[in-house]
């Protein structure tokens, strides 16, 4: 249910999307796309953003008939206790997986371009502790800095910018080499990095004003991602060739370690300092939803403050004892399809049901 005192704006939803979207997979987007779609990368990607877009309008249509209740108060609703209770245990397990493996990207970048001597579980148990630190506040708090760390965003930009005295742009001629195939497939290796927006089903009803300002926070949100990633996927495919893009697993980074000025060096390093800033609030908005899905399954009604530390803690055991690279890589392929189902798939039946049924709330019950 809401509680008027940890209520957000539709402003501080912006900026809570935004950055639960941005994070581990912006650094290898262009190298996953281009495999596929090639010079048509960008492409792919914009079409993703599209598709995003349309998984958002399916939440929002769900959400609006349950307007002061999450998702987790509604699927017992929709579907009675004990399957309701399943499809909560459900839930809350992906949250924590994706957060996993957020943190396994995120302390293997770290660990390949910074701290190469520096044990994977000591970077693991530093950013699990930043995340603790910060998801056991209101969720009011949480927000007021996501919108400080949006400003990381911009400086990523303005650093990827300077890439711009060294392009060509013949390198993704002619547009459409790929075919539509290929470009749609692109689009399915883009979704990943969408993900974050299902924070919509669980803040729904801590948001203040009526649904369409909700919708309409959720798709700003939504376009600044997939205008980000567009830029981001473009600027690299016209600074290195198509030869270079084969051989590159994150091509934006070697692309920022290239710039030179006469002040700084290895912006790279500069780069990635933002990145894991960004990257842990996209942290922390999934272990926000976990925390809600473990208050919730074991004390209706609880606060998610209260099992933030359990959430943290079943994370870090997982990446822990979650370390081999095929395991990781068959992991990230297992989620990617796991997004079609909790993104979209559940979500629709459950919108079909509360149709078929006459299922809504009215007054803060439902009928």
């Amino acid at each position: 249910m809401s509680n008027t005192e940890y209520q957000i704006t539709p402003g501080q939803l912006v900026f809570l999307i935004t950055q639960t979207q941005i994070g581990v997979g912006l650094l290898g987007l262009t190298s996953k796309v281009h495999n596929v779609a090639k010079g048509d990368a960008w492409i792919s990607v914009l079409l993703a953003g599209m598709l995003a877009h349309l998984f958002i309008f399916v939440m929002w249509c769900l959400s609006r008939r349950f307007p002061s209740f999450t998702l987790y108060d509604y699927l017992p609703v929709l579907l009675g206790k004990y399957i309701g209770k399943f499809i909560q245990f459900v839930y809350t397990a992906y949250f924590i997986l994706v957060a996993s493996y957020i943190i396994l990207q995120f302390s293997s970048t770290f660990h390949d371009w910074v701290l190469s001597n520096t044990p994977r579980w000591i970077i693991m148990g530093i950013i699990s502790g930043v995340c603790l630190y910060l998801i056991r506040e209101s969720l009011r708090t949480i927000a007021r800095f996501f919108v400080l760390v949006f400003f990381c965003n911009i400086a990523v930009i303005i650093i990827t910018a300077y890439a711009y005295l060294h392009v060509n742009f013949l390198y993704i001629l002619p547009v459409g080499q790929a075919g539509i195939w290929k470009i749609t497939e692109g689009a399915h290796y883009a979704m990943n990095a969408f993900a974050g927006y299902e924070l919509l089903l669980i803040t729904f009803p801590l948001v203040e004003g009526g649904s369409a300002g909700k919708l309409k926070a959720a798709t700003l949100a939504n376009l600044f991602t997939a205008v980000l990633y567009t830029f981001a996927v473009f600027t690299s495919l016209i600074v290195f060739s198509p030869p270079e893009m084969e051989l590159l697993p994150q091509p934006l980074l070697y692309m920022v370690k290239a710039l030179t000025f006469s002040v700084f060096e290895r912006l790279d390093l500069y780069f990635l300092s933002l990145w894991a800033v960004v990257t842990t609030t996209s942290l922390m908005g999934y272990m926000f939803m976990a925390s809600k899905g473990l208050a919730n399954l074991f004390r209706a009604q609880s606060n998610h403050q209260n099992a933030a530390p359990y959430t943290v803690a079943l994370v870090f055991i997982i990446v822990v004892f979650f370390q081999n690279p095929l395991l990781i890589d068959v992991f990230g392929k297992i989620l990617s399809i796991a997004n079609y189902v909790f993104l979209f798939g559940i979500p629709f039946v459950l919108f079909m049901i509360s149709i078929l049924f006459k299922v809504t709330e009215v007054r803060g019950s439902t009928e």
